[in-house]
């Protein structure tokens, strides 16, 4: 296949990436596949076109560790979590998961405040 806006040459086992609109449309199937499944709704989301990577951000409550998980069941990873200390010297945990979807690399996380795990 040949690109007729650079005239290169790319071999056809090689996945082209995504526009910025195609992975605005997986984003949202993926949503819909998430409301679909009943699981908890992502607060935010980032998409980064140069790397192919879409980025669901929970809200810093307890209840984001459950979301994560049902997430990862669904559409499969393990999450995982890191202490984080924030600038001011509050403590959270940064938990995530990541997995692949139509192409594209996801990650879902949260920051969860210490405060809201009984940590001090």
């Amino acid at each position: 296949m040949t690109d007729t806006a650079t005239e290169i040459e790319i071999p056809g086992y090689i996945t082209r990436a995504k526009t910025l609109a195609d992975m605005m449309q997986a984003t949202a199937d993926l949503l819909e596949q998430a409301t679909d499944n009943n699981l908890p709704t992502p607060s935010h989301a980032t998409l980064y076109q140069g790397c192919q990577e879409v980025r669901l951000g929970f809200p810093g409550e307890r209840d984001s560790f459950h979301a994560l998980a049902d997430w990862a069941t669904r559409f499969g990873g393990t999450v995982t979590g890191e202490p984080y200390k924030r600038d001011g010297g509050e403590l959270s945990v940064y938990c995530q998961v990541r997995f692949a979807s139509q192409g594209l690399a996801v990650e879902a996380s949260a920051f969860i405040p210490a405060d809201q795990l009984g940590i001090t």
